[in-house]
């Protein structure tokens, strides 16, 4: 099966932050071929037209893709609807227009006035695996430009599937965590990005990691790149690749509790 893996951002010029790797899994060894930025990749830099090539990639490519950002909200702060579908199709409407920080301050709001205990409230899957609330202040601009602009109208139009809220198809999306599922590999998951002491070699320790677990094969310059790259975007965009291979090695079964309606995490 073919697997990508993108290292996703909601920044304005998001051309140098998100990275995409590209290989597949045969059933014993997930081998990356590719691993650029969206500039390299699409040609562009700013954050619309990024995103909308990324998502005609989506909408094109077989096999299964695994994006870092939430695909839902705790179910605390959803309207009254069964499906998860229908919370992405209330987000995309209620949403349309507003900015990062308006969707934050609306969603800190219904928290208030909801029976739940806190503000940035977590989903079932968060509370999982460890990761923020998908409105905290480092995944806010994830979570916008992620449902809105990506998977949303993806799903809409029925060119992929969401498992495992939804059945597998020809074309997947899946959400990971990079830093949950080197935790569960049980190597570094923190200050191996930018000017932390020791960073580089971090990176290489987590590449060892992987390519022993998974077990994972690298091309011809890309542990180099992912070594080099210092932001780490390079590095989490195989972690997210290999986190996507997991996830199809597992027939899409969650190994942690989520919520049918907030979405599902696999690391």
């Amino acid at each position: 099966m073919e697997i990508r893996g993108v290292d996703f951002s909601g920044a304005a010029e998001p051309g140098d932050d998100i990275w995409i790797a590209e290989g597949a899994w045969d059933g014993d060894r997930l081998t990356v071929r590719r691993c650029r930025s969206a500039e390299e990749t699409f040609g562009v830099t700013d954050r619309t037209a990024v995103l909308s090539r990324l998502r005609t990639a989506l909408e094109t490519a077989p096999g299964t893709t695994g994006l870092d950002f939430s695909f839902g909200l705790p179910d605390a702060l959803l309207p009254d609807c069964e499906t998860w579908r229908e919370t992405l199709e209330w987000f995309e409407a209620t949403f349309a227009a507003a900015s990062a920080d308006e969707m934050r301050e609306e969603l800190k709001r219904k928290a208030r006035v909801s029976d739940a205990d806190g503000v940035e409230l977590k989903r079932r899957t968060d509370d999982a695996v460890g990761a923020n609330s998908p409105y905290s202040f480092i995944t806010y601009y994830q979570t916008l430009y992620g449902i809105r602009e990506v998977v949303a109208p993806l799903v809409a139009d029925g060119r992929v599937a969401v498992p495992p809220m939804q059945p597998v198809g020809e074309r997947n999306l899946v959400e990971i965590y990079p830093a949950g599922t080197l935790r569960r590999l049980g190597t570094v998951d923190e200050t191996y990005k930018d000017g932390a002491a020791d960073a580089r070699q971090r990176r290489e320790t987590i590449l060892n990691a992987l390519v022993e677990s998974t077990p994972l094969e690298l091309a011809d310059g890309i542990r180099a790149r992912a070594v080099d790259e210092t932001g780490g975007d390079a590095l989490d965009s195989i972690v997210a690749a290999v986190a996507t291979a997991r996830a199809v090695r597992r027939d899409f079964d969650p190994d942690g509790g989520y919520g049918e309606r907030e979405g599902c995490i696999f690391v």
